[in-house]
């Protein structure tokens, strides 16, 4: 029925992709699943009211396996679904009348890549070009925030609610290519507020879209969830004007969580008229204890002091 009238809930969707893989001789089970907003199964006593969803699970090895989930026409077949990250699902075997709970997880880095070249001005502008590659989860998230929303409402979340930075044309590369990077070619103008005839002021800190810092409360009383790990590269080349010079630079920085879980770098380099500025940030864990929280409130504190810094050019 549902095939017939093209509208099924999640099981029947993918019970449909589940029948398809068995006859083109594909091993694959029906896995039962709890979505991130309807919190994680309790693999001690798993009942069956912690479960919403079905998808389907394809093993490859003991170390490989696909999630795939129909339901949402952006998924990629080798991305397991960002909302059923970090839980545990019933694996059925009904030809070997088995079943299995398995956590399902993504362990791989998951980039975005921002790369900026810019011109600032005398009068207090900034001109430039960005590029930002889009990897994985951040593919997925920014095609369907695009084809869903509109262009007009996906320029303005690029904005991040900065009124002084004005984007003129947003050009995409393989929008329609799951298997590479989504690529947005941004030009763009920013008025650098703050500036007078002597001073000029700004935070190489463009389109990082990590937003504000999530960690502003000193306790938590849950465990952090990221979903996965997030890896971002920004680095941007700003020309500075004839007539003026540094007066004020970043120092170069390295930090890094005591397990190691998170990383963040800064490199800052001045050569012939042009600073340099590199950001790094790693996280190489998806879940946090609440019991590490003070060390994190501290870690985001510091890295993101450092990532609205202003560097200062004074008039020559």
């Amino acid at each position: 029925k549902a095939w017939d009238k093209k509208i099924g809930n999640s099981t029947e969707i993918n019970l449909m992709v589940y029948h398809l893989l068995m006859r083109a001789g594909i091993k694959a089970y029906p896995i039962l699943m709890s979505t991130r907003k309807n919190g994680k199964v309790n693999p001690a006593y798993p009942t069956r009211y912690q479960f919403n969803t079905t998808a389907t699970y394809v093993p490859i090895d003991s170390a490989t396996y696909y999630v795939l989930d129909a339901t949402n026409k952006y998924n990629m077949y080798n991305v397991i679904p960002h909302n059923l990250l970090n839980s545990f699902g019933l694996t059925i075997d009904k030809e070997n009348r088995k079943y299995d709970i398995t956590f399902i997880q993504n362990t791989a880095p998951v980039r975005d890549v921002v790369l900026i070249n810019a011109d600032i001005k005398p009068d207090g502008k900034m001109e430039g070009l960005a590029q930002i590659s889009n990897f994985s989860y951040n593919r997925i998230d920014n095609v369907e925030s695009y084809k869903t929303d509109g262009e007009k409402k996906f320029i303005e979340n690029l904005k991040e609610g900065n009124n002084d930075l004005k984007i003129s044309s947003v050009k995409f590369d393989n929008m329609d290519v799951d298997s590479l990077p989504l690529t947005q070619n941004i030009n763009f103008n920013l008025d650098l507020t703050g500036s007078d005839e002597t001073y000029i002021y700004f935070k190489p800190n463009l389109f990082i879209s990590m937003g504000a810092n999530p960690f502003m409360s000193e306790k938590r009383t849950t465990d952090i969830d990221f979903g996965y790990n997030n890896n971002y590269i920004i680095s941007g080349n700003y020309k500075v004007p004839a007539v003026y010079k540094t007066d004020a630079l970043h120092k170069s920085a390295r930090m890094e969580m005591s397990d190691q879980s998170i990383g963040f770098k800064r490199l800052v380099v001045e050569q012939e008229g042009v600073i340099t500025v590199r950001y790094t940030i790693s996280f190489k864990k998806s879940i946090m204890f609440k019991e590490n929280y003070e060390e994190i409130h501290e870690f985001f504190k510091k890295m993101y002091e450092m990532l609205n810094e202003q560097i200062i050019l004074k008039k020559a």
